[in-house]
């Protein structure tokens, strides 16, 4: 049986800010239909009904995942929406150099917290997360780490607890150093999601100023 860890894409991030978009686009061609808007508001309002539900439908579905496959010795990478699914060969095993745990530093107002998740590093030099960011503790990640590094056949590297990771020599025999949370960390971790945060507030701004125009 193939070893499977699920992960959450960072476009995912987009998907609640585009679906409260279409919903408030929904809610102006309402509100143009009700005042008179005709035709025009009243296909306004239908594509962007069926625009939202589409965007709500494919954000409840789809999942991406890894898989380890120890018969092929092959890393698999998969995304399922509904029925449909696409399996592609991400490596094999023997470009797989290691695996670790990095952490992930969360803030939200005056509560931080910090998530680990299990990366894998290529000979490439190249560190791809492979599993959902736990809350739980740095020891849980590293029992996946470990697991998969054993079924792999590759090198184990423990994660530190609210550490992060950072490769100092990829290839055949990597190196890490671990190291606290800078803000490049928060750049890279975080710009999509705050492109999408900045998306959702946005459109709130758009919407107030479109209601105001309609209804005025």
């Amino acid at each position: 049986m193939p070893i499977i860890c699920q992960y959450r894409s960072k476009l995912a991030s987009f998907i609640f800010p585009i679906v409260f978009v279409a919903f408030l686009t929904s809610v102006i061609a309402a509100a143009w239909l009700a005042i008179g808007g005709g035709g025009d508001a009243a296909l306004m309002l239908l594509s962007a009904l069926t625009f939202m539900v589409v965007i709500a439908w494919v954000g409840l579905n789809l999942t991406a995942s890894f898989e380890f496959e120890v018969e092929t010795a092959q890393v698999l990478h998969l995304i399922r929406l509904g029925t449909w699914e696409r399996r592609t060969r991400f490596c094999r095993f023997d470009e797989v150099a290691a695996f670790t745990v990095k952490g992930i530093h969360n803030r939200a107002r005056v509560q931080t917290w910090w998530e680990y998740q299990v990366a894998m590093l290529l000979k490439s030099g190249r560190l791809v997360g492979v599993s959902e960011a736990s809350v739980k503790s740095v020891f849980d990640s590293n029992r996946l780490a470990e697991r998969l590094a054993t079924a792999v056949g590759c090198e184990y590297f423990p994660g530190e607890n609210q550490k992060t990771v950072q490769v100092a020599i990829a290839g055949a025999h990597p190196v890490f150093e671990y190291r606290d949370w800078n803000w490049s960390d928060v750049i890279s971790e975080f710009g999509l999601p705050t492109i999408a945060s900045l998306m959702f507030f946005g459109a709130i701004v758009v919407f107030i100023v479109a209601l105001v125009v309609i209804l005025s």
